[in-house]
Formats: C-alpha cells, sequence, structure tokens
C-alpha cells in the first residue's frame, strides 16, 4: 500500500521525460492494427425439460477466434478457443458472487498457449481452448448467481519478441449467470447473457517478452480519441522500478479531468482484494492523471473523466521483471480495452 500510494504522488521516468519533450528512447508508439468497432450479446436461457433445449451460444471474438457460453444441469462455464495456439492468449476475468453469505471475488486468467515460458521446448502448453467454471462445486449447486467482467487479449507466443503496443483486437465482456433448482430434473432453470465489447480505436496495451526486448519496448503510448493518450510502462529489473499507466488528458480544461480506479486481485471477501482510489487530480507540472502502478498478477478498472465525459476500462496485467538468473523469463504482458 505504500508504495502504491506514494506512486499517486510521484512521476515515472519515461512520462517526465514525454513532458519535458525530451526523447524517451525506450518508447513505442502503438503499431498500425486493423479497425474494429462491434458489440455482440449471446444469451443461454432455457427451463424445465423442454425438448430442445439450447445449452450453449457461441461469439466470435474478432482477431482471436470465439467465445463459448455454457449452461448444462451438469457444468458451467465461459470458454475460449482461439484460432492459433502458439500464440500467447488470455481470458481474464473477476467474478463477484456469494459464498456462505459473503461477497466474495475471484480473479482468474484462462490462457491458450504453446509456450508456457521463453524456456519451453513447446512439446507441452494447453489444449486448443481454455475455460472458467461458474458452478463452485461438484454435483454442481442448486442454485447460484453472480456477474463477471473482463478482457480477451492475445499477442505473440513467449518463446517470441512481444512486439510492444497489442496489434490483435482486445475484446472486454461482462457475464451475468442465474440458475436455480438443479437438483430437481424438469423444474431446472438457467439464463446466461454475455456482452462483448471490441473497439480497437479505443485499446491500449503494452509486451515484451524477455529483458533484451524490454530495452527497446518498456513504454507504449496510444492516442485515445476524445481523452488524449494513454502511457503504459514496465521496467525491468526491479518491482520498485516503473510499472505504471498514466493518462495525457486534452480537452478544453484539462484540469478539471480526473482519474477513479481499482485493484482486483486474488480470490476472497470482496473488502479484502478490491481496492477503489478516486478523483485522482491533474497534475499540472507533468500534464499526467497518474501514473498509478499496474498490478503484478491481476485486473483493473478505470474511469478517465475529460471535459465532463467519463470513460471506463477494463485492464489486465501480469509481469516478471526481476529474474537475474535468467532475464529471458522477464516479461510484461497488459492489455485494456473499453468497458462494455
Amino acid at each position: 500500500m505504500t508504495r502504491r500510494t506514494h506512486r499517486l504522488l510521484a512521476l515515472g521516468t519515461a512520462a517526465a521525460l514525454a513532458v519535458a519533450g525530451l526523447a524517451v528512447p525506450s518508447s513505442s508508439a502503438a503499431p498500425a492494427r486493423t479497425s474494429v468497432d462491434r458489440k455482440t450479446r449471446v444469451v443461454v436461457k432455457w427451463k424445465g425439460e423442454k425438448r430442445k433445449r439450447v445449452y450453449q451460444r457461441t461469439a466470435n471474438v474478432p482477431g482471436i477466434g470465439r467465445v463459448d457460453l455454457v449452461c448444462r444441469p451438469k457444468s458451467t462455464m465461459v470458454r475460449v478457443r482461439p484460432n492459433n495456439r502458439r500464440a500467447e492468449t488470455q481470458m481474464w476475468l473477476a467474478k463477484f458472487e456469494q459464498k456462505r453469505g459473503r461477497d466474495v471475488v475471484a480473479v482468474k486468467n484462462a490462457r491458450v498457449f504453446t509456450y508456457a515460458t521463453a524456456a519451453d521446448d513447446g512439446r507441452g502448453g494447453t489444449g486448443p481452448r481454455a475455460h472458467e467454471g461458474l458452478n463452485q462445486r461438484t454435483p454442481i449447486e442448486d442454485f447460484s448467481s453472480g456477474t463477471a467482467y473482463g478482457v480477451i487479449s492475445q499477442r505473440p507466443g513467449r518463446d517470441q519478441p512481444g512486439g510492444g503496443a497489442l496489434t490483435t483486437p482486445v475484446t472486454s465482456f461482462q457475464l451475468s449467470w442465474w440458475w436455480e433448482r438443479f437438483r430437481y430434473p424438469g423444474n431446472q432453470y438457467c439464463r446466461m447473457a454475455l456482452s462483448l465489447r471490441t473497439q480497437t480505436d479505443g485499446q491500449f496495451g503494452l509486451t515484451w517478452h524477455g529483458t533484451d526486448e524490454a530495452a527497446t519496448r518498456r513504454t507504449s503510448t496510444t492516442v485515445l480519441p476524445g481523452l488524449g493518450e494513454a502511457i503504459v510502462t514496465c521496467e525491468p529489473g526491479s518491482v520498485a522500478y516503473d510499472q505504471t499507466v498514466a493518462f495525457r488528458p486534452i480537452g478544453t480544461h484539462p484540469e478539471a479531468s480526473y482519474l477513479d480506479f481499482e485493484y482486483l486481485q486474488g480470490e476472497g471477501d470482496v473488502g479484502d482484494h478490491v481496492e477503489r482510489y478516486e478523483d485522482l487530480g491533474y497534475d499540472p507540472v507533468t500534464g499526467l492523471l497518474g501514473p498509478v502502478d499496474l498490478p503484478r498478477n491481476g485486473m483493473m478498472r478505470l474511469w478517465v473523466s475529460v471535459d465532463g465525459v467519463k470513460r471506463g476500462y477494463v485492464l489486465s496485467s501480469y509481469y516478471v521483471v526481476n529474474n537475474d538468473k535468467d532475464p529471458r523469463l522477464n516479461l510484461c504482458e497488459v492489455a485494456a480495452a473499453p468497458l462494455p
């Protein structure tokens, strides 16, 4: 907590150089990418013993593959199936529900990959798809309800350079579920809804694999229309260095801009695993909102208000920056997209 609070007041080195108009050799601008702006919604709903119950719906994930929404009497899940298993595909989600009368959250990352790390020989890896289950036990509970939000992203496999700013579309999603009477065949009911959003003009992120690549790709600056710039910094060498995200707002009154954000990490009571910060103001010296720390292994939601318009984002972040014994195993994988 001390380090995070300190970062709210401190300016990342790369961001400071950029504001001062000096060259930042470690910065990489976002490469050209295919423009996508799409919203999709799928619903699985059935009741009782209908002759033709539909247990599964499928939606396209632009540039990556597909996602399946499954509600069967014995299993419930959301599942991702990328077209390319050699790439590093991640489906992060934060699930909110009740367990034994307590509000809980669980942050999960369902991965599909051939190379777990740069040291992997490629003979293992995952299967062609990965899922996150929604039922808490087997046999399935009689009743359950909850919500989740998340982000699906893809970058080159960990046996290759990460490439810096993301070029594959990033898709955010929101999920809700409700099932009941599952112990009583003929009286069962299930409804699950999944909303997906892919807006490449609003996405940002950064990927590097290995300390050598990080020497030239430790920062990514992305223009977000109507807002300004998103700056992701992920420096190798130590967790005491900058692993941050910041925004440089534009507009008529950038000084009135502010940032709300929250961290979600691990699994357990909401009060222990969700940290929320509000009204982080504009710094007139740096021209930035932030920088604020990236989670080492977790998610964020961020709301940026510029000229009275608030825009929300969901972000996933995983990094290893201090493996001095084998620096090629260091990595940083950050992806963010507009909230659905």
